[in-house]
């Protein structure tokens, strides 16, 4: 009898969470990946002076191809948002350890020409005024001489949060036809 209480008590449990889900928790798991190339572009010189400004963009357009499909994708329509975080590092080379090393950067010293600055100094790229490209231009304010190394490698783009739609996350590839120039030092 204890057996059939417990099994009877595990069930209700059961059909009880079931009921207890958000209707929209398919959406959240709903997840779009599209390929996008190229879209970072470095304004980077070799050497730089401490205080001047390393810039660079990533720009890409609303339309993008989506693997399978002879239609491009919306992605603005499919995600519902007008804004796509991304990250990147910047790494400083140590002597000490013999290798280049992640850098924090406090945020009074990364600036958004275009786009967005947000939380942790992660960046966004906002849909223009034309709605028809996500734009930004991230600028780094350096304040320490050394040797530096802008860092794209693990970089993922992903559309802020809704609710109602999909999450869009593009995958940047950087093609070695357009390699980008990626080290730089910094001098007094």
């Amino acid at each position: 009898m204890k057996k059939v209480i417990i099994g009877f008590s595990m069930l209700f449990l059961a059909v009880l969470g079931m009921q207890c889900s958000p209707p929209d928790d398919d959406v959240y798991w709903n997840n779009v990946e599209v390929e996008i190339k190229d879209a970072i572009k470095v304004e980077n010189k070799a050497n730089y002076i401490v205080g001047d400004t390393l810039f660079f963009e990533l720009n890409f357009s609303r339309y993008l191809e989506e693997e399978g499909y002879s239609n491009l994708l919306d992605i603005y329509e499919t995600s519902g948002v007008d804004e796509f975080t991304y990250s990147f590092g910047l790494l400083k080379y140590s002597a000490f350890s013999d290798i280049y090393e992640g850098v924090n950067i406090d945020d009074q010293y990364i600036i958004a020409e275009k786009g967005l600055i947000g939380d942790y100094s992660q960046p966004s790229a906002i849909l223009n005024s034309n709605k028809d490209t996500y734009e930004s231009r991230i600028g780094i304010i350096l304040k320490e001489e050394g040797e530096y190394q802008l860092d794209f490698d693990y970089m993922y783009i992903s559309s802020a949060y809704n609710t109602d739609k999909p999450r869009v996350g593009l995958n940047h590839i950087i093609s070695e036809a357009n390699p980008l120039l990626l080290n730089f030092t910094v001098s007094k």
